[in-house]
């Protein structure tokens, strides 16, 4: 649920970098073409946010229905079905900032904050919004192989 929270405030960062960019587009001599794009990415930004916190209330309900022995089968596939919606979401987002950059000539504020938000928007998906419920731990993501590589060196250290 850590990582889901960090995604949260990470899509809130990306949301305030594509008001930047919307702002510069408006405030410079941005091409007019690039406007559109920025609102794209705006909405992909606040999307992932509402995925990142729609995460976060599936994970403190499955919790809750754990400690109560009530089934999560529900829980867990509309979780599952929101990070699937995330990558569509980031893919979006990645495309309406790299246009946006492209109308402006990848150049000035309006080229920067919009390069900029496409960072905290992929890491909110990735830290954030394709955690979803699952009993049996995370999948195959980094730390889960560095933990599980880390358990297996311990235990040739002591079978030796």
């Amino acid at each position: 649920m850590l990582f889901v929270a960090v995604g949260t405030l990470l899509s809130t960062v990306a949301l305030v970098l594509g008001l930047l960019a919307l702002s510069a587009a408006y405030t410079g001599a941005a091409d007019s073409t690039a406007v559109p794009w920025i609102v794209v990415l705006l909405a992909c930004a606040a999307a992932m946010g509402l995925l990142c916190v729609v995460q976060v209330r599936l994970w403190n309900l499955a919790w809750r229905r754990w400690l109560s022995s009530i089934a999560t089968e529900r829980v867990e596939r509309t979780s599952w079905w929101l990070h699937v919606a995330s990558y569509v979401v980031v893919v979006l987002g990645i495309f309406a900032g790299v246009a946006a950059s492209h109308d402006v000539g990848f150049a000035g504020g309006v080229s920067t904050f919009a390069t900029l938000a496409l960072v905290p928007l992929i890491a909110a998906q990735v830290l954030g919004a394709v955690q979803h419920v699952r009993r049996d731990g995370p999948p195959g993501t980094v730390p889960t192989h560095v933990r599980n590589l880390s358990a297996r060196i311990e235990r040739a250290r002591h079978e030796d």
